[in-house]
């Protein structure tokens, strides 16, 4: 009896294994067809707003979108990619031009101009200086999708004749000259532009040589790209 019993209880449990193998598969068969198939979002969203309601979540806030999946990549990287390049090839374009030195900042593009490249010594017209310079930049910031910020730089020699007080004068005269430019002759929009004088205030290097003074007396064009 006990021998029979033994034998019928081994049979149970081989039927149970045989059992739960096949409710397995057909769980997995299941589970990759609804995977293959086309969810309709609007019963899910509707089943999502019952299970919310049902444990009060709904108090929180309205239910947002139901997306199955979610990219692993996100395309602002993308983006933040084609902006350091736009930087790179204007800054690039720029620097061809003689007398200019262009630098990617981090909102744009940075241009520096010498003193000599624009301006006579302690004036802020233009006088009989070559103005290809100007010719050549202003159609490059005229297409380009940034705003234009025009700052003026001297050094730390203090001035005073009949045109300008300080060098205060003389750098916010020559930013606005230079705007000034830029819409007449380059067809520039003025809200795209604007003008500041930082006389000595922001010196590119020490004042203590000729050379220094030379570098600091100086035209700067910051241009902020869109992204």
């Amino acid at each position: 009896m006990k021998k029979k019993a033994k034998n019928k209880e081994e049979g149970g449990g081989k039927w149970l294994t045989t059992f739960n193998d096949m409710v397995t598969l057909l769980l997995t068969f299941f589970v990759l067809v609804l995977s293959m198939a086309d969810t309709d979002s609007g019963k899910v969203k509707e089943m999502c707003r019952s299970v919310q309601d049902a444990f009060g979540m709904l108090q929180w806030g309205e239910l947002s979108g139901v997306r199955a999946f979610t990219p692993f990549i996100s395309p602002r990287g993308n983006q933040i990619l084609t902006y350091e390049k736009k930087k790179e090839a204007l800054a690039d374009h720029l620097n061809e031009i003689t007398g200019i030195d262009a630098t990617v900042t981090e909102n744009g593009v940075s241009i520096i101009m010498g003193e000599k490249v624009l301006f006579e010594t302690a004036k802020a017209d233009f006088g009989k200086k070559d103005q290809t310079v100007l010719e050549k930049l202003s159609p490059i910031l005229k297409n380009a999708d940034c705003q234009i910020r025009v700052e003026g730089h001297t050094d730390n020699v203090p001035i005073s004749n009949e045109y300008f007080a300080s060098n205060w004068e003389l750098s916010t005269a020559r930013a606005v000259a230079l705007i000034k430019y830029f819409i007449h002759d380059g067809g520039i929009s003025p809200e795209r532009l604007s003008a500041a004088g930082y006389a000595d205030a922001r010196p590119r290097f020490a004042n203590i040589s000729d050379s220094n003074r030379a570098f600091n007396r100086r035209v700067e064009i910051i241009l902020t790209l869109k992204e």
